[in-house]
């Protein structure tokens, strides 16, 4: 009697579906790797199309991690735009700015005077006096943070997930 030959266990069939679930997870990998990655700035551009159309100047860093953008603005727009609950500045705020991301570190060297920090500091955050405010802030350090400069007719957001 002869002894049957044993069969394969992979079909053609099943190896086709295994090598198009192998790429379809390293598409997902390649897709979620790049969002998470994927960076865009932009510095001093005349308009944008996810800002209102009075919106100019814009400058912007933006990716998963953390997204910063600024543009002028009359103010009646920018309220209209933001649909959040600003709140008039009673305190000053800092928010960082859109070059937090995208200038060197500047080191101060030793002992430096504090015109010097705040000439440092400005350059990554901006301190708002008179304008308006709104923040959401997540205990991971995460959120939201709008703010408008009454004197400067600018709008600065940050945004993180964290």
């Amino acid at each position: 009697m002869e002894k049957p030959q044993p069969r394969s266990q992979f079909t053609l069939r099943r190896l086709l579906i295994v090598i198009a679930a192998i790429a379809a997870v390293m598409a997902l990998l390649r897709a979620t790797y790049i969002s998470f990655t994927h960076v865009e700035t932009g510095e001093n551009v005349a308009q944008v199309n996810w800002l209102p159309d009075s919106a100019s100047s814009v400058s912007y860093y933006k990716s998963y991690s953390f997204t910063a953008y600024e543009f002028d603005i009359p103010e009646a727009d920018f309220v209209a735009w933001s649909s959040r609950n600003l709140k008039p500045i009673t305190k000053p705020v800092s928010i960082y700015r859109y070059s937090h991301m995208t200038k060197p570190r500047i080191d101060p060297g030793p002992n430096p005077s504090y015109e010097r920090l705040t000439e440092i500091l400005a350059v990554s955050q901006v301190e708002i006096s008179d304008g308006l405010y709104y923040a959401d802030t997540q205990s991971n350090g995460g959120g939201v943070r709008v703010a408008y400069d009454r004197v400067k007719q600018r709008a600065y957001v940050q945004t993180s997930p964290r």
